[in-house]
């Protein structure tokens, strides 16, 4: 190990012609408030600590109101821990205000839900329409 400080390492190469460069996260996030009932808040992407903070405002602003909310992860081919734990403490903070967080999910992210025992806490439907009637089910009973 160098301790001299003016030693300084070496920057890294320059990509060689032609070679692509990693992209950079993307997710597509969009907001649905209905009139007629919960809003619904669309998510496209891999949820990951890459991602999770770009989609962490449009949770927090979606399930701030006290409303229910569907969240649709049927374009979600990953989801990873910082997801996991963003959508737990999205479902506490919408259950405090009295409303529910139901989501609409792939059959292989359910099963990380239910792993992780989050499928506890989150109703899992299979579609964005099922999830809807869900929660005009709750809000009769």
């Amino acid at each position: 190990m160098n301790t001299d400080p003016s030693f300084a390492p070496a920057p890294p190469p320059p990509p060689a012609p032609g070679t692509a460069l990693a992209p950079s996260p993307a997710l597509e996030v969009d907001l649905d408030a209905r009139l007629d009932g919960p809003a619904v808040l669309t998510v496209r992407g891999d949820i990951d600590i890459a991602t999770a903070p770009v989609l962490e405002p449009h949770l927090s602003r979606a399930s701030a109101d006290g409303t229910d909310l569907v969240l649709d992860l049927t374009g979600v081919p990953f989801l990873g821990c910082a997801g996991m734990a963003m959508f737990d403490a999205a479902a506490n903070r919408v259950r405090r205000r009295h409303a529910t967080l139901t989501t609409a999910v792939q059959p292989h992210v359910r099963h990380i839900l239910h792993v992780v025992g989050l499928d506890t806490t989150l109703m899992c439907c299979d579609t964005v329409a099922e999830a809807v009637a869900a929660v005009h089910d709750r809000a009769r009973t």
